[in-house]
């Protein structure tokens, strides 16, 4: 398992690097930024919505009798939908619901594979990737929060998120340093689990100067964080492409059949309602799967 992580860091992080490369030839922030930002949308609702997608194969191998796992997809169903209606009547608290959630969610599922199980890690990563893009894009971000609730984010609040999101990434480097001090130095450095996580801080935090918040979010979301859920489930094309297309389907007809009625023509509306609302069940599951086997 840590080999596939190792590789995935490797290649994650060749990737990003190729990006940035091509950032010298291209403007990304003037031709090519709408193509870019649908291009993004396009891996955030495939490569990014399927690694939640899995929660299918859990409920299925996580409860024995059909019954219960009927009850238990009904109850996903029903967060699912209540996350939705949640953020179509009151999106303040949809969107405040979703940031808090990726911050647990994101330091817990990113660094389960390298062994860090300091929760002030966790929730310093957690934090930082949820707002990154803030770093050096905060206008941006807000015009993307305005567009989202319909209000502009106080400036008091933003300028907290900005500090703890610097403190966070300090913190992050520190530690990660003080790992590889710690190391084995016999060990290549190109093969340096806590030397390549260093280095994926390092690329995000370029790419969040270089990139469109939103293009750096499905880089990150599907670059890292969804391949490396992945990773984590033992993802078998084989096996798991059918919970893949299983789950992923009715959320791509359920934005055909509403789009325009719900959903405004930004982007920004359509995608992160709807990861808001999948993201209330996919953290629910687990405690949804013990609930049942009492």
């Amino acid at each position: 398992m840590l080999n596939k992580v190792i590789i995935h860091q490797q290649l994650f992080i060749l990737f990003a690097s190729l990006f940035l490369f091509l950032n010298i030839f291209i403007s990304f922030e003037d031709t090519y930024l709408n193509y870019l930002i649908w291009i993004a949308l396009f891996f955030v609702g495939t490569l990014g919505v399927s690694h939640g997608a899995l929660d299918g194969k859990l409920i299925w191998k996580g409860i024995n009798k059909n019954l219960q796992r009927f009850i238990l997809f009904t109850l996903y169903l029903i967060l699912v939908l209540f996350g939705w209606l949640l953020w179509i009547n009151f999106p303040i608290i949809g969107l405040a619901i979703l940031l808090i959630m990726s911050v647990f969610h994101f330091g817990n599922a990113d660094l389960k594979l390298l062994n860090l199980s300091d929760i002030n890690i966790k929730l310093s990563w957690g934090f930082t990737m949820t707002f990154l893009p803030m770093l050096f894009k905060k206008d941006v971000v807000e015009s993307i929060f305005y567009n989202l609730i319909g209000m502009r984010i106080p400036e008091a609040f933003a300028a907290v998120i900005y500090c703890v999101l610097i403190l966070s990434i300090i913190r992050i480097y520190w530690a990660a340093i003080q790992n590889i001090l710690k190391s084995n130095i016999n060990i290549n450095w190109h093969k340096n689990k806590n030397i390549l996580f260093l280095s994926e801080l390092t690329v995000l935090v370029i790419l969040s100067y270089f990139t469109h918040p939103f293009v750096w979010f499905a880089i990150y979301f599907c670059g890292l964080h969804g391949v490396r859920s992945l990773i984590d489930s033992k993802f078998n094309w084989n096996i798991d492409l059918k919970w893949i297309f299983l789950f992923t389907s009715p959320v791509i007809l359920f934005i055909g059949f509403t789009y325009g009625e719900y959903w405004n023509a930004d982007i920004y509306s359509i995608i992160f309602p709807i990861l808001g609302s999948l993201t209330i069940a996919h953290m629910s599951l687990p405690s949804l799967i013990k609930f049942m086997k009492r």
